[in-house]
């Protein structure tokens, strides 16, 4: 990458977060805290707005900002890829929130751009298993951003069914499926609930107030098990 295309990649990663660490900076663009330090030294002089904080890392400071939107041909075209992805594994209110902003981001694609999307599009799709319908994952997002207590009914792999209470600490996909990661308090233990067997779900109005582990701190837990 040339340094004028690493600068303006930067430039993005950065307005991509709130904070921005150095390290996250060295694993993005595979470079040297030196030639880190250089090129936003460039971005600041050139006018860019580039503060730090001690522990959080490069912020912008000035979120007004903002350069106008340009895509290349080859990332207009992967938005297609990813639209058939969400299609299929996002539940139908997140999903129009994704389309509403992929309406966004196609508004500033130019002319011939579109043309290409538009050739490549009907060529590009994900079947969908008409049994699979992933639902509850917005309002799971919901309570997991606003740090509050669910309420669920849930089938188990045998079929029994239990009401649960769950503080949920995070999201995660596999095995061609949404899991939510909670505390629950019937088993007084973290637990992985997909959300193929949840039945029932509801936000309550608690918040929660035990600190819990966070999603990456759990799948930290369970690999250390593994290991053991």
């Amino acid at each position: 990458m040339k340094r004028l295309e690493r600068l303006t990649a930067l430039l993005t990663f950065l307005q991509s977060k709130r904070f921005t660490g150095i390290k996250e900076i060295k694993e993005k663009f595979g470079i040297s805290e030196r030639t880190i330090y250089r090129d936003i030294k460039s971005l600041d002089e050139a006018g860019v707005p580039v503060s730090f904080e001690k522990d959080k890392g490069y912020f912008i400071l000035d979120r007004h900002y903002l350069p106008p939107m340009a895509f290349t041909l080859e990332e207009a075209k992967s938005f297609i890829f990813v639209e058939q992805l969400a299609r299929k594994y996002i539940d139908a209110e997140i999903f129009r929130d994704f389309s509403s902003a992929l309406e966004k981001i196609r508004n500033k694609l130019k002319n011939y751009q579109l043309e290409d999307l538009e050739t490549i599009e009907p060529n590009v799709k994900a079947y969908i298993d008409p049994r699979y319908t992933p639902r509850y994952l917005k309002l799971i997002e919901q309570a997991c951003s606003a740090g509050k207590v669910l309420t669920i009914k849930y089938k188990d792999i045998r079929g029994n069914q239990t009401k649960r209470t769950i503080e949920p600490i995070g999201i995660t996909f596999y095995s061609q499926v949404w899991h939510i990661i909670a505390f629950c308090r019937l088993r007084n233990d973290y637990r992985d609930f997909s959300l193929s067997r949840i039945i029932e779900a509801e936000i309550t109005s608690e918040y929660i107030q035990k600190k819990r582990l966070n999603l990456s701190e759990y799948i930290q837990k369970l690999q250390k098990e593994e290991i053991d």
